[in-house]
């Protein structure tokens, strides 16, 4: 039999394909540059297409990201693990709190080595039922034992699963946000401030990224300035519990406290016509996209001194930070930004692209899952015999 290249198989697996292709799109073309499969295992969306016309092998999943039915559970344990068996994949990364969990336990009983991210602890210590939390707790604690590395996006986080005994220090591993492509989040013109300030919200419209509080300093804020603009925009996660419903985004049009845009594919023309983002966010983040999306595009940003948001803002310098839930708070630094010189606010902008490319461009990123790959030895393309892996 001829030796012919035996091409290794890298698996991501998430809860949703939006995710993989809006985060990780230039870690999986380096790999595939590379000469490595990619898999993508992720619940079919209006990206998945998008994944297939980059060569991706996709195969669509169903994860019930809000449920506990322990039956669906292991329902997804042994779809993850068929799959597994069937594709042979050399080494899974798997992502968000189902895949992390079902994911690696399919990844044992299939003998595929794997690495979980975490992309930010979200609620996984806020169910209010103590039981489920418990459990929880418990099931990542075996899917930590099970998995070659557990990875973080920022420190906190690292902190709580060590000091909860989830993960020993000497598995965890730092992966400082999943990365900026800095040379598509860039401007094309420089800002034009005037009196008309405009402020934008973008993300999922679920009350923890803070869109109540944003609503209620703009109506302040509006009184005092009544010619500074406040507009809204993202998806709203029908699915989520804490989903801002439409009938109150409709009434706080009506208000004229603010202007829904919609959501998009593509955050840079709405980022280039703003003048500041404010993302008053509560949520655990991991490290938030949207802010480094900002950031990268050289516009100033207001954010809470929250886990996954003050790692992006050095607060005066490149942004303003304020007190999570607090409106009073978050006015402060509306205010702060809106009295600042045109020339500062430019500075700001300018400074806050600086950061990104010094501290969180994806490059940074992808060189750390190069490293694992190659550690544990699935990198790069190996000679082998054209027979099948064996299970």
């Amino acid at each position: 039999m001829e030796n012919t290249p035996y091409i290794k198989t890298i698996a991501l697996v998430s809860n949703t394909s939006w995710s993989v292709y809006n985060f990780r799109l230039g870690l999986i073309r380096y790999l595939q540059n590379e000469g490595l499969r990619v898999l993508v295992i992720a619940p079919k969306d209006n990206f998945s297409a998008k994944l297939v016309s980059e060569g991706i092998d996709f195969i669509d999943i169903n994860i019930r990201n809000y449920g506990t039915n322990p039956f669906e559970d292991i329902k997804l344990i042994l779809r993850l693990r068929k799959i597994y068996k069937a594709h042979n994949p050399d080494f899974v990364f798997h992502y968000t709190i189902k895949p992390n969990i079902f994911g690696s336990i399919a990844a044992k009983l299939s003998n595929v080595p794997s690495i979980i991210i975490t992309t930010g602890l979200g609620h996984l210590f806020d169910f209010k039922n103590i039981l489920v939390r418990t459990i929880t707790v418990n099931l990542y604690r075996l899917a930590a034992s099970l998995s070659k590395e557990v990875w973080f996006l920022n420190e906190n986080d690292k902190d709580v699963f060590v000091y909860k005994r989830i993960v020993r220090s000497k598995k965890t591993r730092l992966l400082k946000s999943e990365g900026i492509q800095t040379s598509w989040f860039k401007p094309r013109s420089e800002k034009v401030f005037s009196k008309k300030i405009r402020f934008l919200f973008a993300g999922r419209l679920i009350w923890d990224k803070g869109v109540k509080e944003y609503v209620e300093a703009a109506r302040i804020i509006k009184q005092r300035y009544p010619r500074v603009k406040f507009d809204l925009l993202g998806f709203i996660d029908s699915q989520n519990p804490n989903s801002v419903p439409y009938h109150v985004i409709q009434s706080w049009q009506k208000e004229n406290l603010i202007a829904y845009l919609g959501e998009t594919t593509d955050i840079r023309p709405f980022l280039e016509r703003t003048h500041c983002l404010v993302f008053p966010s509560f949520y655990r983040e991991g490290v938030s996209r949207v802010l480094m999306e900002a950031a990268s595009m050289e516009t100033p940003i207001i954010t809470t001194d929250n886990v996954g948001c003050r790692d992006i803002v050095d607060d005066g310098k490149n942004g303003f930070l304020c007190v999570p839930k607090n409106i009073p708070s978050l006015v402060d630094a509306i205010e702060n930004f809106i009295l600042l010189d045109d020339e500062d606010k430019m500075v700001m902008g300018k400074l806050g692209r600086k950061k990104m490319i010094r501290e969180f461009d994806e490059k940074k990123v992808i060189k750390i899952y190069s490293e694992a790959l190659r550690k544990h030895k699935c990198f790069p393309m190996l000679e082998k015999s054209v027979a099948p892996k064996p299970h």
